[in-house]
Formats: structure tokens, C-alpha cells, sequence
């Protein structure tokens, strides 16, 4: 179990750095290819991130319902790409959904700053981060598009299992 409570973290991490590589990959390749769509999938998930850290502690939804905001808010941008692709209209409404996603590493890291240090939750979710942007990007190259709707899923569900308390041995209010 203590090698789970070491990994989590890093989960966590290759979680959203998969989440982030596919925003990029399909809102690029089905949208536009330009530095607003670069920028805007950083300011607003950082964005979602900051609404995140403020409310945290102002909820009482469990750290699985922010998992589950941010797979909403992905697979909403990924709907939305097929059905109205390069549609430059929706600006808006991806920005919404990747505030959306954003919500989670947010809380998150406010939640688990009770239980971790912050350095080492830090090093752990970054690293886990790094990985997840290199398999993100070599998964798309590899397995195609359809790797980046299949991975997010079957690590949120692994992640969502991890937040656990029995497994990681956090209390339940995670």
C-alpha cells in the first residue's frame, strides 16, 4: 500500500498530461493549428486550475466528481470537434469545457496538500505529468486518434479506484 500512496500522485499526473496532450492534439488538428489554440487550452486550464485551489475547500464533492468534471469537459471538446469541426465560432464554449477540466488538478492538489508534502506531491504529479505528455503524443502517433479517447478513460477509472482511502489511506473527505 505504501508504494500505492507513492504512485498516486504520479497517476494523477499522467492522467492530466494525457488529458492536456489530447485537448492539444485533436483542438489542433480539428479546429486550428495556430498559438491561440496553444494558448488557449494553457490559460484555461490554469484558469480552471485557479478556480479549483479557491473552491477546494468550499465543497464537499468527493475528488472523484473533479475526475469526472474533467473527462466531461474532454469528451465534450472531443463531441463537439465531430460534430462541428473547424467551426471557429465555438471558441467559447472550448474554453468553457477546458476550464471545466482544469477544475480537477486544482482541487486536487489543494486536497492532498494535507496529506503529502508539497515537494514531493509536487515532484510526483509532475513527473507523472511529463510522462503523460510523452505517451500522449506517442500514442497518437502509433494507435491514432482513438488512443486518446481510450487512455483518458482507463486511467481516470485506475486513478478514481486509487482515491480509494482504503487504498492510498487518506480519510474519505478527498
Amino acid at each position: 500500500m505504501k508504494a500505492l500512496r507513492w504512485l498516486y500522485p504520479s497517476l494523477v499526473g499522467l492522467l492530466l498530461g494525457l488529458l492536456q496532450t489530447g485537448l492539444f492534439f485533436q483542438l489542433s488538428s480539428t479546429l486550428s493549428s495556430g498559438i491561440r489554440t496553444f494558448l488557449m487550452i494553457t490559460v484555461c486550464w490554469l484558469l480552471g486550475s485557479v478556480i479549483g485551489i479557491r473552491v477546494a475547500r468550499q465543497t464537499s464533492f468527493h475528488l472523484n466528481r473533479f475526475v469526472l468534471l474533467a473527462l466531461v469537459g474532454y469528451f465534450g471538446c472531443v463531441l463537439l470537434l465531430q460534430i462541428a469541426p473547424y467551426n471557429t465560432q465555438l471558441w467559447f464554449v472550448y474554453a468553457i469545457l477546458i476550464i471545466l477540466s482544469g477544475l480537477y488538478p486544482g482541487v486536487f492538489f489543494v486536497r492532498l496538500s494535507d496529506h503529502y508534502r508539497a515537494r514531493d506531491l509536487f515532484f510526483r504529479e509532475n513527473n507523472g505529468f511529463i510522462l503523460g505528455l510523452v505517451t500522449g503524443t506517442f500514442a497518437i502517433l502509433l494507435l491514432g486518434r482513438a488512443a486518446l479517447w481510450l487512455l483518458p478513460v482507463l486511467l481516470a477509472v485506475l486513478v478514481m479506484a486509487c482515491t480509494n482511502r482504503r487504498l492510498i489511506g487518506e480519510p474519505a473527505s478527498l
